[in-house]
């Protein structure tokens, strides 16, 4: 056999393994019909649970792969996101929120510390309200959120969403996507980085990149202020740690923050080290 074809053969193995080491990790849980993907690591029956953000996908988290490989953790691809399906629906976030207890329930695991970016956060926080037996703390990567606004804020909101889906809809919309998504980036982040980034964000469909953030909830705000007594942490870049600290407080009383000054959004992605290193070290301080 000659050195190419043994070269060749090699690397066909090679491929091979890679594909059946992606397929053991890799399941699909159902959500009334919707298959929704994520990938699993380790096992027991607590377990990080890895939340994306808008438009974004599990593989937003590769750079976390010490921590996931290390823990028995959950990356999910979130209902129109990824590989999971992506029907022409509605996407609040109590949708987003019941396909990742799908998925742990499909897993086999019982409470999770979520680890949620931008709109993962927003999901995270959901999950808490729905399911707060459930989780065991919570790590926001840029992500801020409030308490639920009241009935009487309804139009007002169906008016905002409706002005946002109108911005983000056709040609002109996927332009002022791009500006957004731009908007995000810092001069840490690659040139490389970018264009992945971008790239991975315009392939989920327009009506997924509309709906996920123009979907009324259908959740009752609570009768009385709701506040979480478990471990949370906010790491900050380009969102205000002051805000943070003023309104997300009351609902996490034992909210800790940290602030990374001069780092774009994704800043997991940017700096994969230090984020590793900070969410191990709150994840050691738990009980």
């Amino acid at each position: 056999m000659s050195a190419m074809s043994v070269s060749l053969l090699l690397a066909l193995l090679l491929a091979a393994s890679c594909a059946r080491a992606a397929d053991e990790v890799s399941h699909f849980a159902l959500l009334n019909g919707i298959k929704v993907h994520y990938e699993s690591y380790g096992s027991g029956n607590e377990a990080l649970v890895f939340i994306h953000g808008w438009t974004c996908d599990l593989t937003f988290w590769r750079g976390q792969e010490p921590v996931y490989q290390a823990h028995r953790s959950l990356l999910i691809d979130l209902p129109g996101h990824g590989r999971s399906d992506k029907p022409k629906i509605a996407y609040p976030s109590e949708l987003f929120a019941r396909a990742v207890e799908a998925v742990m329930n499909d897993a086999q695991v019982n409470r999770a510390t979520l680890i949620g970016h931008s709109l993962g956060g927003n999901i995270a926080y959901t999950f808490v309200r729905l399911f707060p037996q459930r989780v065991q703390s919570v790590v926001f990567v840029d992500s801020y959120v409030t308490r639920p606004p009241p009935a009487s804020a309804a139009p007002a909101t169906l008016a905002r969403y409706r002005q946002r889906a109108r911005n983000l809809s056709g040609p002109a919309g996927e332009r002022n996507f791009i500006r957004q998504v731009n908007a995000m980036f810092s001069d840490r982040t690659p040139a490389e980085l970018r264009e992945e980034i971008r790239t991975k964000m315009l392939a989920t469909p327009e009506h997924v990149r509309v709906a996920a953030v123009t979907s009324i909830s259908r959740l009752p705000p609570s009768s009385s202020p709701e506040a979480f007594d478990m471990p949370v942490l906010a790491v900050a870049a380009r969102v205000s740690g002051d805000a943070v600290r003023a309104v997300m407080r009351p609902i996490f009383p034992n909210l800790q923050i940290e602030k990374w000054d001069k780092y774009g959004h994704f800043l997991m992605m940017e700096d994969p080290e230090r984020f590793n290193r900070t969410l191990e070290h709150f994840l050691a301080e738990q009980p």
